[in-house]
């Protein structure tokens, strides 16, 4: 059977076997990071304590308000859940995203994203007592290019599945899609436009004030040119990676890119699904994959299958 099988069988069998958990909360606590107080979620089964596989979940980019809808991507999840998630310095409870604070543009940083994810780890009670492997992170667009950084650097981190996101630089991301003829980066934009601004935000990579695609300079500067294989690269543990065919965030070549890697290591346990004509959400004309896909990893988490 592959393990697209097996994901789908996993669904199909929950749909039909398992009751759903009626005592599933999400709990809302604080911590401080590097003296500033943060805001966290943790989403649990209460009848089913410690029988769940802990996961550390991040966001994609962005300032909206992530923590509340955490349930939503897990209601189809056929095993107990055991999910945390820590929101971003500088975004308020219900905040709808439109304007983003000094506090956030100012720490919204590939590098602080990353730091901040292992300073949790290592702070957060039930976190911090995990042994090596025990932990598992799913990351969603940005948080796909973090969340790899971040099990390179714990030791806890046994597992790592991404959505939206792949092996590729943004930067030629960005290319591929103006080369392509995709709006809007080859119109109104262009492949000269794209080339020309990451001089500019290479010249000024610490600028708060000036803006491209919605996002600091210091920002891009943090994102654009970091290459994710030399990263995946160090990874021996179980990968899974999901992506869009018409994804118009992150070019389908990056996602490949990691596939064709992997493929020339078959010694790695990696898995790549990609889901025919969605978008970046995974989600299809006629299908919405991206909470089938969570569903799934519950098998996945336990079978250790490669495709």
């Amino acid at each position: 059977m592959t393990l697209r099988q097996l994901l789908t069988h996993a669904v199909l069998a929950t749909l039909v076997t398992t009751p759903a958990f009626a005592a599933r909360v999400l709990d809302e606590a604080t911590l401080k990071i590097d003296g500033q107080e943060r805001r966290y979620y943790h989403l649990r089964d209460t009848e089913t304590p410690g029988l769940a596989q802990p996961i550390l979940l991040l966001s994609g980019s962005g300032c909206k308000d992530f923590g509340s809808r955490v349930p939503f991507f897990f209601e189809r999840y056929p095993a107990p859940v055991d999910v945390y998630f820590l929101e971003k310095i500088g975004i308020e409870k219900g905040a709808d995203g439109q304007a983003c604070s000094d506090a956030y543009n100012q720490a919204d940083t590939l590098e602080r994203r990353v730091s901040d994810t292992l300073a949790f780890i290592a702070q957060e009670p039930k976190l911090k007592s995990m042994g090596a492997r025990s932990l598992a992170i799913m990351g969603f667009s940005e948080g796909g290019a973090v969340a790899p950084l971040v099990a390179a650097r714990s030791p806890k981190i046994g597992w790592l599945a991404t959505g939206g996101s792949g092996g590729l630089p943004q930067s030629e991301v960005f290319l591929i899609f103006a080369d392509r003829g995709v709006e809007p980066y080859a119109k109104p934009f262009s492949r000269e436009t794209f080339l020309k601004t990451y001089a500019a935000i290479k010249a000024e990579p610490q600028s708060i004030d000036k803006e491209f695609f919605g996002h600091p300079y210091r920002y891009w500067s943090s994102h654009l040119f970091y290459d994710p294989l030399t990263t995946y690269a160090k990874l021996d543990i179980p990968i899974i990676a999901a992506m869009g065919e018409k994804d118009d965030s992150e070019a389908i070549e990056s996602g490949r890119a990691l596939r064709d890697y992997f493929a020339g290591h078959p010694e790695k346990n990696f898995t790549f699904i990609e889901y025919p004509n969605a978008g970046h959400a995974l989600q299809a004309p006629n299908k919405a994959n991206l909470q089938d896909f969570i569903a799934g990893l519950a098998a996945w988490f336990k079978s250790g299958v490669k495709r």
